[in-house]
This record gives C-alpha cells, sequence and structure tokens, in this order.
C-alpha cells in the first residue's frame, strides 16, 4: 500500500441514513489501496442505531468525527469538513456520502490523475447505480474540461460523491453556498468554473452509488425545480453561453421536476 497522508475523505451524516449502509461505507474507505484520513460530521442528533456505528469507529486513528446536535444541512456540513481539512493541511479531498461504496483503487486512481494533469482541480468518475428499478449499471459522463462545461449548463457535470478536489480550490473562499434548495453541489461547480477551475472525469466505475425507489421523490417538487432553473439560466449568461438552445433544455428539465414520478424513472432508466 502506498502510504500518504496528505488525503481526506469528507462525509456527512444525519438522522435518516441507514446504519448497515454507513458501516459499509466506512469500510469502503479504509479499504482503498492508499491511506486516507476519513473526516465525519454528524449533522444533528441521529438515531442509536446510528450512534452505534460512529462509536464503533472513533478509535480508528484515521477517523475524525465531528459532532453537532443542530441540523444545519449538507452545504454546512461539507463546508465545516472543507474548513477542517485546510487546516489539516491535506492536499486532496474526496466526497463521500453515507450510503455508496468507494472501489478499493478509486483514490490511488484519482490522485495519480491529478499528478499527472497539473491543469486539472477537480476529478470524477463513472459509477454503478444500485437500490432501484432505474439504476444503471454504468453511468458514464463526460471526461474534459471543455465538455464539461458545455454539459454543465443543463446537466450535472460529475456524479457528486465519485469527485476528488485539490484542497487549493478552497483556499481563496469558495465553499458549497448555503442558499439553494437541493443543488448546493451543482452551484459549487459552477462557482468554480466561473473562477476558471479545470474538471475533469475518469471513464472508470469507481465508486458504487446507491439510489431507492424514493429518489426521485426527493429531487421532484416546484421548489426544487425553481431553484434549479434560476441557478442554471443565471450561470448560463456568466458562462457566455446562452444560447437558445440551452434555454431549450434548461426550460426542459423545470418540466422534468413536476411530471410524474412513474415517468420520471422511465426517463431516469432510459434516457439518460
Amino acid at each position: 500500500m502506498m502510504k500518504t497522508k496528505n488525503i481526506a475523505f469528507i462525509m456527512s451524516v444525519y438522522k435518516k441514513d441507514c446504519p448497515e449502509k454507513l458501516r459499509a461505507s466506512l469500510e469502503s474507505m479504509l479499504s482503498q489501496t492508499i491511506e486516507s484520513d476519513i473526516l465525519i460530521y454528524r449533522d444533528g442528533l441521529v438515531s442509536k442505531e446510528l450512534s452505534i456505528v460512529l462509536e464503533d469507529y472513533k478509535t480508528y486513528q484515521n477517523i475524525f468525527i465531528y459532532e453537532d446536535d443542530e441540523n444545519k444541512g449538507l452545504a454546512f456540513a461539507l463546508n465545516y469538513l472543507i474548513d477542517v481539512s485546510i487546516g489539516r493541511g491535506y492536499e486532496f479531498l474526496a466526497r463521500m456520502d453515507s450510503d455508496d461504496l468507494s472501489r478499493p483503487g478509486r483514490l490511488e486512481k484519482q490522485v495519480e490523475f491529478l499528478f499527472n494533469n497539473d491543469d486539472v482541480d477537480v476529478v470524477g468518475a463513472s459509477c454503478r447505480e444500485f437500490g432501484a428499478s432505474f439504476a444503471l449499471a454504468e453511468k458514464h459522463l463526460p471526461t474534459t474540461h471543455k465538455e464539461l462545461m458545455e454539459f454543465s449548463i443543463t446537466r450535472c457535470p460529475f456524479v457528486h460523491p465519485t469527485v476528488m478536489f485539490r484542497t487549493s480550490v478552497f483556499e481563496n473562499g469558495s465553499r458549497y453556498p448555503t442558499n439553494t434548495k437541493l443543488t448546493e453541489d451543482m452551484a459549487l461547480w459552477y462557482e468554480l468554473l466561473k473562477k476558471g477551475v479545470k474538471f475533469s472525469n475518469l471513464n472508470e466505475v469507481l465508486l458504487d452509488y446507491y439510489l431507492d425507489e424514493n429518489t426521485i421523490s426527493r429531487r421532484q417538487g416546484i421548489g426544487k425545480a425553481i431553484s434549479e432553473f434560476t441557478i442554471r439560466i443565471e450561470n448560463m449568461h456568466a458562462l457566455n453561453k446562452t444560447s437558445f438552445r440551452n434555454y431549450l433544455l434548461i426550460s426542459s428539465r423545470l418540466i422534468f421536476h413536476i411530471l410524474p414520478n412513474f415517468m420520471v424513472k422511465y426517463m431516469y432508466k432510459n434516457k439518460r
């Protein structure tokens, strides 16, 4: 195993997370082919079962758990861990969610890519979805910065928990915006693009991404739709990508969020 202590996973845990999936997620992080620290933010009070899992891992020398009895949301939690990471001097930060599984070579392959591509600041990867009828065996996204710049106007350029950052992208104050509705990752991608941060994706499945049948419901609703529509329109203009085609595609995303669930599930399975 390559030994390095300049990498950290960052992950938030809250009351609705599944204890068994959290344990599996942590084990996947501990099973990487290179060493890393794991920073966890407990966002509010959690169940006894979740508390037991967290207590079990507090004895690990490379796991650091930060606890808050008040639920403040994912963006706040990740920003807190970014601040901690800068203070601890990590060079690379890898995102994870509490129900996903990082494949053993994930960190090593992403770190190697960033070492070999000095111009890239954020790298994601492909994933395998599991747990829902509309899950994809493999989900791939564009790989180059130019492609991802165009793609980001109407679609998300990353599978969020696959992402690895150079910590330096946050040293100028960039953080997950906290004034959005369930779109904090997309808002961050736009902020970074406007600052000239370079993106890439590895065209390799490095993460198993959990979905359940209620995932669609959580992403639906007029509030989420309006938030996403507003962010996309504003940043289409800011990134000088204004076109009739982009207006049309962004508007279609607005409709997407208010369609019946059965139609959205069909589109997730067959049109992505």
